[in-house]
């Protein structure tokens, strides 16, 4: 189990997946601090905590602890579906699931945050039409939520409102900085090869050494009475990845020789700066695997543009979370 399995689960949940970087915990809530052209954070509760007190502030944005327990019971609800509650305990090395399911939620949180933040300063916000919408599929997920569970975790009509909202206004953010990518593409430059693959990193310390290591694998494999998915768990111990690649990979080297390969070859030993490879193709230059390849292709862009948009954001505000809460 691996802190993504969160991720995965809470972007499901709220439909945008996109990763931020860690809160700042407040030492005290009135600590002065040097904050030059940030909004400075709302004062949060150490103390015991209490529904209407705040837990995390984003600039003058104030999460409540009762908004951070819905968003928590949306986990919890998707994730014991498919683990029991023990899961929480399970130790990932340095935190269990539980600790590493509140950095993600607060993550998660503060984005939201922000983005509406900005989408107030943009003037992005929900048409009549849009908040009606969203505010019905708030209910209609509400009618599914058994009523002893809405009062154990602080779920109200007006708390569902809100997180729905919220999420679609960072949703059209979203799509309003990322709208033009997928335009900006040749589709012509779309050529993909999957293939299984396996990879030696190297540096400059070790590279003669890998070298040597993966030419005598690829000696081997040449030899080999099995299939190449058994070679690579027979000799290297692990499955080889199973990867589209395509023109628009920097790897040049690797993209060349994978579109140049025929279907249920091996190729030679390809080098680049991050180590070695070895391949075997599975399929290349087809209609439907390079529009697979494109879609993999604007959904990486898409989040590379919007996290450069988001970093900008998110320096306009400072972040504060109460100890009180991490210490859960």
């Amino acid at each position: 189990m691996k802190n993504s399995m969160i991720k995965r689960v809470i972007c499901g949940i709220l439909m945008l997946g996109i990763s931020v970087g860690a809160a700042a915990c407040s030492e005290k809530a009135d600590a002065p601090e040097e904050v030059s052209s940030t909004e400075r954070a709302a004062a949060v509760s150490n103390g015991e905590l209490k529904e209407d007190s705040t837990v995390i502030g984003v600039g003058s944005t104030k999460v409540s602890y009762n908004e951070y327990q819905i968003y928590s019971w949306f986990l919890k609800n998707q994730y014991e579906d498919v683990m029991s509650e023990q899961v929480w305990d399970y130790n990932l090395g340095e935190k269990t699931v539980g600790q590493s399911a509140i950095e993600d939620i607060l993550r998660l949180i503060i984005q939201i945050k922000v983005m509406n933040k900005e989408a107030a300063v943009q003037g992005i916000g929900l048409g009549v039409d849009e908040k009606e919408g969203t505010d019905h599929k708030a209910d209609q997920y509400l009618i599914t939520i058994p009523p002893e569970v809405q009062q154990a975790n602080g779920i109200t009509a007006e708390g569902m409102h809100q997180i729905f909202e919220e999420n679609e206004i960072a949703r059209k953010m979203y799509d309003v900085v990322t709208g033009n990518v997928e335009a900006n593409i040749d589709e012509a430059s779309m050529q993909a090869a999957k293939v299984l693959m396996i990879h030696f990193p190297a540096d400059d310390s070790n590279r003669e050494e890998v070298r040597a290591k993966i030419n005598a694998l690829a000696a081997e494999q040449k030899t080999y009475s099995g299939n190449f998915y058994s070679f690579a768990r027979e000799k290297t111990g692990a499955a080889p990845q199973e990867v589209i690649i395509g023109k628009m990979d920097g790897r040049s080297a690797l993209v060349n020789t994978a579109l140049t390969m025929e279907k249920h070859s091996v190729s030679g030993v390809v080098e680049e700066q991050d180590g070695f490879y070895l391949m075997y193709c599975l399929k290349k230059n087809t209609r439907g695997l390079n529009k697979v390849y494109r879609e993999q292709y604007i959904t990486e862009q898409q989040n590379m543009t919007f996290q450069a948009a988001y970093e900008n954001w998110a320096e306009k505000y400072e972040v504060k979370v109460s100890k009180s809460l991490l210490a859960n």
